[in-house]
């Protein structure tokens, strides 16, 4: 017990250290400033409820109900978003700069810790959500709106009447949280940043151990996947329960390649348990332990079917587990279409269903543009579930981990709505395993186009179309000014010395 006690005491030392090494870092410095500066903007108009304990304190309230205060926040928010960027840009791995540091997660993060939930009202919608689970009401039958109080007062008004769509664990985790809380429904919001944060710490640990034990580049997926400006924004800002899923998610990858089949299956249902697309990863599990028991041959896909027996057998008996202990079972399930009720113009079958409305509504035809987006999505998850399907039977077994990352992000785009957290169910896996210098320029634009979007579409516009197209003219801008191609040449670089 004492050895183990010293491994944790030293490993707590060596955080702390590379806490202290990472501020020496310009960027770190820099990043930090920027989210000290999105914490300013966050305390003004739109950004919290109406009815908000910070409408009254004098400075915080003028940035809510006057006009010039409105506008400061605003460009703190976007400066310091913007500013963000410039960091995460500067940071990267090239010639002549130090490793990358996980102390700087820390010094990024620390700023957001206290900031009212960021770039999306979901954090006061688990706050309402634990509230009914302590106060006995089913969350997957009814919305916040039977709670009548400030819990529910806070929620987006799309929600107020909506079931929950997350797993029994996810509710379970919120109800703790506003325990804690002592019942406060600010307070709630703000402590959904524990799990939220918990998750980022196990991806930022165990994803770039990940990387090393696969041969993968560790700077390169610590710069991309973990320090990446949607990371800080949206799992840690936004306090999403996606973080604790993709936290997990990893975390059981990470048990499949030790060879602990049974724990990695079990944090996959624990995963599964938060937001149920984590479930794909069982597959990996079962790959990479076949990798493992293969002595890291490739394994032949009868060789990982004989691993997904019992590591889906174990994920099976977890999940059940999970949800008849929780105490709400399985509503979930006949609540899955509720992120659908909201029109994502982000999500490609969703658009062109829309456009094709427009269309026949000019037309004259009403009744068929109204089955248009309903008809484009289906089409839409039914190729994804083709695509995800002909993934695992082509490369399952030689690439699990990059595999995986593919499903999830055809998952997601195929689906009827996204989000830009969605993206970062698949979007680490992808940024780590994908080495080709066009991939990862993929990446890069994705991030800054959606960091961009998000914050014009929450701090400025409330208008999906209008950020969408203010976000793509700063980000051809960036390209154009060819910092680009800066980033090109240093990957460049990397590759010829490995390649000597």
């Amino acid at each position: 017990m004492a050895e183990v006690s010293l491994g944790w005491m030293a490993r707590v030392r060596r955080e702390i250290a590379g806490i202290g090494t990472a501020w020496h870092d310009s960027a770190t410095r820099r990043g930090t400033l920027a989210t000290t500066l999105v914490l300013c903007g966050t305390f003004g108009y739109g950004m919290l409820p109406p009815d908000n304990v910070w409408r009254g304190v004098p400075g915080i309230g003028w940035m809510q109900t006057s006009a010039p205060g409105r506008i400061l926040s605003v460009v703190l928010l976007l400066y310091g978003v913007i500013l963000l960027l410039d960091a995460w840009l500067r940071i990267r791995p090239g010639e002549g700069r130090p490793p990358i540091s996980r102390g700087t997660v820390w010094w990024w993060s620390l700023p957001l810790l206290p900031a009212p939930p960021l770039l999306s009202f979901d954090a006061y919608s688990y706050a309402a959500q634990g509230e009914m689970v302590h106060r006995g009401f089913d969350p997957y039958a009814d919305g916040p709106a039977v709670l009548g109080d400030l819990f529910h007062a806070q929620v987006d008004p799309i929600w107020q009447f909506t079931p929950a769509p997350y797993g029994p664990l996810s509710l379970q985790v919120q109800h703790l949280i506003t325990d804690l809380s002592g019942h406060n429904a600010y307070l709630a919001a703000i402590l959904m940043r524990i799990p939220a944060f918990i998750g980022v710490l196990l991806i930022a640990i165990y994803l770039p151990r990940i990387a090393k034990f696969l041969g993968y580049d560790r700077d390169q997926t610590l710069w991309l996947a973990v320090l990446n400006p949607l990371v800080v924004l949206h799992l840690v800002g936004g306090s999403h329960n996606d973080s604790l899923m993709i936290g997990l998610m990893v975390l059981g990858l990470w048990f499949g390649i030790r060879h602990h089949i049974l724990v990695g299956s079990l944090c996959i249902a624990a995963a599964a348990s938060i937001k149920q697309p984590a479930a794909a990863a069982i597959l990996a599990v079962a790959a990479l332990h076949a990798w493992r028991g293969n002595d890291w041959g490739r394994p032949t896909k009868l060789e990982v079917l004989r691993k997904l027996v019992p590591a889906g057998l174990i994920f099976a008996v977890g999940f059940m587990a999970i949800g008849l202990a929780s105490g709400l079972g399985f509503g979930w399930i006949t609540a899955l279409g509720v992120p659908g009720a909201v029109r994502s113009m982000l999500a490609p079958s969703t658009a062109i269903g829309a456009g094709l409305e427009g269309l026949f509504n000019l037309a004259g035809w009403p009744d068929t543009a109204g089955a248009m987006v309903g008809l484009t999505q289906r089409v839409g998850q039914v190729l994804g579930v083709m695509v995800m399907g002909w993934l695992v039977w082509k490369y399952k077994a030689k690439h699990p981990v990059r595999t995986l990352g593919w499903i999830l992000l055809a998952f997601v785009i195929t689906g009827p709505v996204i989000h830009p957290w969605y993206l970062l169910w698949g979007g680490p896996l992808f940024a780590m395993t994908e080495s080709s210098p066009m991939r990862r320029q993929i990446v890069r634009w994705a991030t800054v186009g959606f960091v961009l979007y998000s914050a014009f579409d929450f701090g400025w516009f409330k208008n999906s179309l209008a950020a969408a197209a203010v976000s793509l003219m700063l980000a051809l801008m960036w390209v154009a000014t060819g910092h680009d191609k800066g980033l090109n040449r240093d990957i460049d670089l990397r590759l010829r010395r490995r390649a000597r």
